[in-house]
């Protein structure tokens, strides 16, 4: 497997990261809290992260469209956007739906979706952290 660029966001991390978080938190809610909210944080994690897993392929898929090579951005974004918003139109329907329906609590929702959040503040920490305080070896190396 190819090692990832370090100049870049590791956007990998996010994923797993993405994962691990959602399971944590769902496994910690399963030990803590009544099954109704337990339910509800390891829905919430589910959710975010197939919504974040569709809007990394649709966006990949966006950069790399034939649309934009030929120079036909505007139509390729609007296509993009198109997308995007009807999955996030049917996201919003799909909760309000769960929470209308009392299959998830909200709080316990809104817990386990905030995985996505975490792991990307997770992340960002890290990078700004090698790239304001690298290690003695990091310098040495580059020297």
């Amino acid at each position: 497997m190819a090692q990832p660029n370090t100049d870049e966001f590791p956007i990998w991390r996010v994923e797993k990261l993405n994962w691990i978080i959602a399971a944590l938190l769902g496994t910690i809610a399963g030990f803590t809290l009544p099954f109704y909210a337990a339910k509800s944080v390891f829905i919430g994690g589910i959710l975010a992260n197939l919504s974040y897993m569709l809007l990394k392929r649709d966006l990949k898929n966006f950069l790399e469209s034939k649309l934009i090579l030929t120079g036909k951005a505007e139509q390729a974004k609007r296509k993009f956007y198109l997308k995007y918003y009807i999955r996030l139109s049917g996201l919003a329907l799909v909760i309000f739906w769960l929470i209308s329906q009392h299959i998830v609590h909200p709080i316990g929702f809104l817990v386990g979706s905030s995985a996505i959040v975490l792991s990307i503040g997770i992340t960002m920490l890290t990078v700004v952290r090698r790239f304001y305080f690298p290690s003695k070896k990091g310098l040495v190396h580059e020297l």
